[in-house]
């Protein structure tokens, strides 16, 4: 679990770096100066502005439960159909080999609950 951060502590590294800029010195220069080393001086500028960025952004929404699919029907004889042709969000493409609509609707539903971590490489 994440620990709750030090406001005092931020707070303080907010000000050294406002210093720092403010000092006109050069940050190895206002470090010597304060004691301080760069890298954990270097290091508290990128959290802190990473940490504001973090603040600026929007809450990312929840995925979608379930998502769009498209699919494509012949207007053929069953004999001469290619088979029906699902594209999924993610790149897959089914190929289902039937005219039935309904059936692959059912097949769709069906591989888009399935889970994909199966670790097959294919």
């Amino acid at each position: 679990m994440a620990r709750t951060p030090d406001l005092q502590l931020h707070a303080l590294w907010r000000q050294r770096l406002h210093r720092q800029v403010d000092s006109g010195l050069t940050i190895a220069q206002f470090c010597d100066q304060e004691g301080l080393s760069t890298a954990t001086f270097h290091s508290w500028k990128r959290r802190l502005r990473l940490s504001e960025l973090a603040a600026t952004l929007p809450a990312t929404p929840a995925p979608p439960a379930f998502l769009p699919v498209t699919v494509r029907l012949a207007e053929l004889t069953p004999a001469e159909a290619p088979p029906i042709v699902a594209d999924l969000p993610n790149g897959i493409r089914l190929r289902i080999p039937t005219t039935d609509a309904r059936l692959a609707c059912r097949i769709v539903r069906a591989v888009a609950r399935a889970s994909t971590d199966s670790g097959d490489p294919r």
